[in-house]
């Protein structure tokens, strides 16, 4: 299968297209999003411990060439290897899907204050895994897949700070049009177009905006949540996030628009201007690792996107992840008896899954189950869309009880349920994952979108009891009709029922 081109770089950023490019870039970082959280829910974060031990203790006293080994040992220090990098990997991966959440509200704050508003769901009606990046040297497949080596490649291509060369590439012979290698490029060429064409100041429009000095602050942005935490080797907690990395920011002139701008840059590929890491392959058109001291990943001084250099810029948690992948998946092949490295811990997730698969292969439940990921995840978009048409006080609403839940609680809770279904394709056994795909939400009446949202979750619920049996649990029931009500002509209807404690 062919990938899709969602997003094709321009040649050229001018006040002309400035619209265009503006709605490609929000493109961009949305289509991102997909892409981590696929690989997120692909990771077991919750093994049961003595399980694993046993399963490790067996393999190493059934090999031979083990007999001089101290297996409890071993087997205690493969165990929490795998515990370990499965919960780092799956906190890190969420905290960059959390900061493009943040880098998709500022590129849709530039695109609001200076040309029109995002078009969210018009991205989301086009957005189809694999996917590439039309104009990107070299353009690379970009699917929804489970975590893996092959993966981290595509990840640390789409975040890299440089420009780097596919070594199967024939030398570029046609030097006739602007292109940009790296997404970095294309932003700078966005910056010094507004600096050169939008000075402002820019008419008050709505944004989502950085906490006010008003009392209560209203607080858009979150940058940790309980899926961003892992614990290190001594169990102590780790957040993905650091407090000082980025917040959003209300774009009202040519500096403002940039600092945005630059946020999502600094964040992403890290701060080129110093000392970093950079992108290299090896014969075999893989990512060359950092070394591993001690367990640990050696970076330069540069790769940090926070004052207090606690946190990583997205391209270097990647290549974290990726290095210390490497390390360990060389580490279990080294010993006998060993599975790969990556199937203690990943789930059998099929590259890019669809909704037409699960009907087709699948059960009722779990048929109905995709169909509810999706609708929450489009009308995440929507919400997010509503939310340049409102004031402030009706954006609180809808982002805080909305947006927020349904990331952290409602699409988590979907998320890590789903993966309990196995569905036969081709004579092979996949685990079931999130497709992404748009929910095509009906607009009559007495059929609002939360309406069709509430009606999946009872059918969910009847269809398979067993697993869903937290939908209707009183501790959680009421998130689903705690949600706005938003329609599609981004009317929000007031009154919503108060989230219980």
């Amino acid at each position: 299968m062919n990938p899709g081109k969602l997003f094709k770089m321009p040649t050229a950023v001018n006040p002309s297209n400035f619209e265009e490019v503006m709605q490609q870039a929000i493109a961009l970082e949305l289509a991102t999003i997909p892409t981590y959280l696929s690989t997120y829910y692909s990771i077991n974060r919750a093994q049961n411990q003595d399980t694993l031990y046993s399963k490790l203790q067996q393999q190493l006293g059934a090999a031979t060439g083990n007999a001089e080994l101290d297996i409890n040992s071993l087997a205690q220090e493969l165990k929490v290897d795998i515990l370990v990098y499965a919960n780092k990997a799956a906190a890190l991966i969420m905290s960059v899907a959390i900061e493009e959440m943040l880098h998709l509200a500022l590129a849709s704050n530039v695109k609001q204050a200076i040309v029109s508003p995002p078009d969210l769901l018009g991205i989301s009606k086009s957005l189809v895994f694999p996917t590439q990046l039309d104009g990107h040297e070299p353009e690379f497949p970009i699917n929804a897949a489970k975590l893996s080596l092959q993966q981290l490649s595509t990840f640390l291509q789409i975040e890299s700070p440089d420009p780097f060369v596919d070594p199967a590439d024939t030398p570029e012979t046609d030097n006739s049009v602007e292109k940009y290698k790296t997404i970095g490029q294309l932003y700078n060429a966005i910056i010094n177009c507004i600096q050169n064409n939008f000075p402002g100041p820019y008419a008050a429009s709505p944004q989502l905006l950085p906490p006010q000095k008003s009392a209560p602050p209203r607080p858009y942005y979150s940058q940790n949540s309980i899926n961003t935490v892992y614990y290190d080797r001594n169990h102590n907690p780790v957040f993905g996030s650091a407090d000082d990395s980025g917040e959003l920011i209300g774009v009202t002139d040519a500096a403002t628009a940039v600092a945005a701008i630059n946020e999502i840059q600094h964040q992403g590929e890290g701060n080129t201007s110093l000392d970093h890491d950079t992108l290299k392959f090896d014969a075999n058109n893989m990512p060359i690792p950092l070394p591993v001291v001690n367990g640990e990943v050696q970076f330069k001084a540069g790769d940090y996107d926070d004052g207090s250099k606690k946190e990583l810029s997205h391209f270097d948690k990647f290549l974290e992840m990726y290095s210390l992948g490497v390390y360990y998946q060389e580490k279990f092949a080294k010993i006998n008896g060993l599975d790969d490295f990556f199937s203690y811990f990943v789930y059998t997730q099929e590259s890019n899954p669809k909704q037409a698969d699960y009907d087709q292969y699948g059960t009722q439940a779990l048929s109905l189950c995709s169909q509810l990921g999706n609708a929450i995840f489009t009308y995440i978009l929507l919400m997010i869309e509503t939310c340049y048409y409102k004031d402030e006080a009706t954006q609180f609403d809808v982002f805080m009880y909305g947006i927020h839940k349904s990331m952290i609680w409602l699409l988590s809770g979907v998320g890590n349920t789903i993966n309990s279904y196995t569905y036969y394709k081709n004579f092979q056994a996949y685990t079931a994952a999130l497709t992404f795909e748009y929910f095509p939400f009906e607009n009559t009446p007495g059929k609002t979108p939360k309406q069709q949202i509430l009606s999946l979750v009872d059918q969910l619920a009847a269809a398979d009891p067993d697993n869903w049996s937290w939908l209707t649990d009183p501790k959680y029931a009421g998130y689903w009709p705690a949600l706005p009500d938003v329609r599609l002509d981004h009317t929000v209807i007031p009154d919503m029922p108060v989230i219980p404690a």
